[in-house]
């Protein structure tokens, strides 16, 4: 499990509450809250935020929590709707056709939406969604529509290709200021925002035991423990192992005991030159 998707998720949501036209009907993933916020009124608008596609491509020996090689796409879904409730109990979502006025309120969320995540500098929630997304690569927005019918609707969905920081490996106890730890401060003292329990969740699945340095390097390295001992990772144990722990890889040096019982059997080396007429002799000569 990924701990970013669903912490990114809720910064967004977070972010965005107040912020835009949409108001307070900012929604994570689900769209029944949506159906159950706009039910019997006018046409209002809404953005749903969902993470879509998370791609890694592992660099070197197979980095798998490394946030280089990511590209998580954090999507917003913007448009204006009502629901009604039809006989058999059921939510429905109607979408009115699109005029003038829902295009520039759709226009305009998108706007101010990309000012609350990004550009906003004294929004809590933007400051700490900027600390766990690092870049924004790609952008891509398209409006929404009914091919079939040729109907078209006021709603937009625009994504945001984001590089995040690094996951978190097993055997890591997160620092104090770590972002991780700042969402589930900010998330307890934030109960209208509903995620009260989704911090205690993170905060349960997160580590309480630090593993040893070159541990936590053979899990970001994505590499099984021999191979962590063959290149000899910073910590690790020596290559030769430990006896009837690790397989070893070399035979350990002998240690002064054991060269005690092998005394050297040269004591004295002399050099001498078998041919004393080479002494005598130029090394370069033209005769």
């Amino acid at each position: 499990m990924s701990l970013l998707r669903p912490i990114i998720r809720t910064c967004a949501v977070g972010a965005l509450r107040d912020r835009t036209w949409a108001e307070e009907r900012v929604y994570d993933s689900d769209q029944t809250p949506l159906a159950e916020a706009v039910l019997g009124e006018a046409a209002k608008p809404y953005i749903v935020v969902y993470t879509d596609t998370d791609d890694h491509k592992p660099a070197g020996m197979g980095e798998m929590y490394s946030g280089l090689s990511r590209t998580l796409s954090l999507c917003l879904e913007i448009g204006v709707a009502s629901a009604i409730r039809k006989a058999n109990g059921n939510i429905v979502l109607q979408f009115a056709a699109t005029d003038e006025g829902m295009e520039w309120a759709v226009d305009i969320i998108e706007s101010q939406a990309i000012a609350a995540l990004f550009g906003d500098p004294m929004s809590p929630w933007g400051d700490l969604m900027k600390q766990l997304v690092t870049n924004v690569v790609n952008m891509p927005s398209r409006r929404g529509g009914q091919s079939q019918t040729g109907v078209r609707y006021a709603a937009r969905r625009t994504v945001f290709a984001c590089k995040t920081i690094s996951d978190i490996p097993p055997g890591v106890v997160l620092a104090p200021a770590h972002p991780v730890r700042t969402f589930i401060k900010m998330a307890r003292a934030t109960p209208s925002l509903g995620v009260v329990d989704v911090a205690t969740i993170i905060e349960n699945l997160l580590q309480t035991t630090e593993a040893p340095a070159w541990r936590v390097a053979q899990a970001y390295l994505n590499i099984g423990t021999q191979p962590a001992l063959n290149i000899n990772v910073d910590g690790a144990p020596l290559p030769w192992g430990k006896d009837k722990v690790e397989v070893p890889v070399e035979t350990p040096p002998l240690d002064e005991a054991t060269l005690a019982d092998y005394p050297p059997l040269m004591t004295d080396i002399k050099v001498t030159n078998d041919d004393p007429v080479d002494m005598d002799r130029p090394p370069f000569s033209n005769q």
